[in-house]
């Protein structure tokens, strides 16, 4: 029998990638990334992307803790798995994130062991 016990990872904010596109059924390989181990820098490419199309919330990706040399692309109904946090601990809605990017500290992913 399968363990389906869920086990939150935490992952700071500064180690995303934020894959960005003009429709939320935009494919994840088809996005924009947004890194966001510099701030300043993710929001100009934010208002550059922005300046030429939509800009939507397709999905995330992370290296993966448990296997290095691994990345993890959660998008689509992935998404689901994620909660966007303050620093105070309020989540961020999944669609608010992009206009928020000051107030992202870190992502709790959960998933089924």
């Amino acid at each position: 029998m399968t363990d389906t016990t869920a086990v939150p990872t935490a992952i700071d904010a500064g180690e995303l990638t934020l894959l960005v596109g003009d429709r939320p059924d935009t494919r994840a390989y088809l996005t924009n990334p947004v890194d966001l181990s510099d701030r300043d820098e993710a929001r100009r490419t934010l208002a550059a992307l922005r300046d030429h199309i939509a800009t939507v919330l397709v999905g995330i990706e992370f290296d993966d803790p448990k296997e290095h040399d691994n990345r993890v692309v959660l998008a689509g109904a992935d998404l689901a798995a994620v909660e966007f946090t303050t620093a105070a601990g309020n989540t961020i809605p999944t669609d608010e994130v992009l206009d928020r990017l000051a107030d992202l500290d870190h992502i709790t992913v959960t998933e089924s062991e």
